[in-house]
């Protein structure tokens, strides 16, 4: 097994909850009208809002134009891994702030992968019994899914929350794997992304015993290292890092200032990384060296600086970087 790569036979000190939200942001990306209606029956997706185009002091995951009831809504995705007390205060927060810019209903939803305590819809503002507010929101505690609903459903693009779900267990999480690499057998990025993110998932899950959960990871790291070897994912991303430097060659002669911005930050990603986990060095090197944009750069740097421990920053250049 590489080095600095987690076993479950010791779990390793909590990870940030920064790389479980990433994992479920990226999840809808490229494939969003198949998940949106598992999570909300009835929608149909119409385009993904860019956050940072929004200018809102808010931290929101993910929104969403969308057509319910043949009307244009707003869709606000929240992904919560674990419960405060003011989660449907920052929904409502999200609400206003969304109804007011778009002038359209706002559909409120909140997703907890792992069990936790979940906020409670509505949200109720009374004084003594004078009601001021109520406000209605859709709560999704994935653990509460049945995973053998979904895997009966062939709904391959939520099979990496499989092991989060009511139910799952090794027999059902190979079936879901054989599944996946039938699924996306033209796209082995995807796949080996898809792959990556069921075993983190996994590793943070509580409803599988500790038995499944050693078994599918075996078959998740010889998958893995079967996928690093192959020479078609090699070619796919030697093809990609070329056309990325070349974009990034002909966007530098325009912009200079913004290629010496992107060159220092993936100098100081290298840096953080040499001084807090030095075994992630080489690969700190090899991730940011396909990243060409200032905004990836700068969370990936924020996000190391505060990773807990070295299995922290390793899921972290995993997922950013794919």
């Amino acid at each position: 097994m590489p080095k600095g790569k987690r076993t479950l036979a010791e779990p390793p000190a909590a990870e940030p909850n920064q790389s479980y939200d990433t994992v479920l942001k990226s999840l809808f990306e490229g494939q969003e009208q198949q998940m949106l209606t598992h999570f909300l029956a009835g929608v149909e997706y119409l385009e993904t809002l860019n956050i940072e185009a929004l200018r809102t002091p808010l931290r929101v995951d993910r929104v969403y134009k969308v057509r319910k009831r043949r009307k244009v809504c707003i869709l606000n995705l929240e992904y919560q891994v674990g419960g405060k007390k003011d989660d449907a205060d920052r929904l409502l927060e999200y609400h206003s702030f969304f109804r007011r810019k778009y002038r359209c209903p706002v559909i409120s939803v909140i997703v907890y992968p792992f069990q936790t305590t979940a906020a409670v819809s509505p949200l109720r503002e009374v004084l003594e019994d004078e009601k001021i507010l109520e406000f209605h929101f859709h709560v999704i505690k994935l653990w509460e899914w049945d995973a053998e609903r979904y895997l009966r459903e062939h709904a391959v693009p939520l099979y990496a929350l499989l092991p989060t779900m009511a139910g799952a267990n090794a027999q059902l999480l190979h079936k879901a794997i054989d599944e996946m690499v039938e699924y996306y057998q033209n796209n082995e990025i995807t796949l080996a992304r898809e792959i990556r993110w069921l075993g983190v998932m996994l590793r943070r899950a509580k409803v599988m015993s500790r038995s499944d959960k050693q078994q599918i990871e075996r078959r998740l790291n010889m998958f893995d290292d079967l996928m690093e070897r192959d020479p078609k994912i090699r070619k796919i991303r030697a093809e990609s890092e070329a056309k990325g430097e070349a974009k990034g060659t002909a966007k530098g002669k325009k912009i200079g200032l913004a290629e010496g911005e992107t060159k220092g930050l993936q100098e100081a990603v290298v840096t953080v990384v040499e001084g807090r986990f030095p075994p992630l060095v080489e690969l700190a090197r090899r991730k940011v060296a396909r990243i060409n944009t200032v905004e990836t750069l700068t969370i990936l740097l924020k996000s190391l600086a505060a990773a807990p421990n070295e299995d922290s920053a390793q899921i972290l250049l995993e997922l950013l970087v794919a």
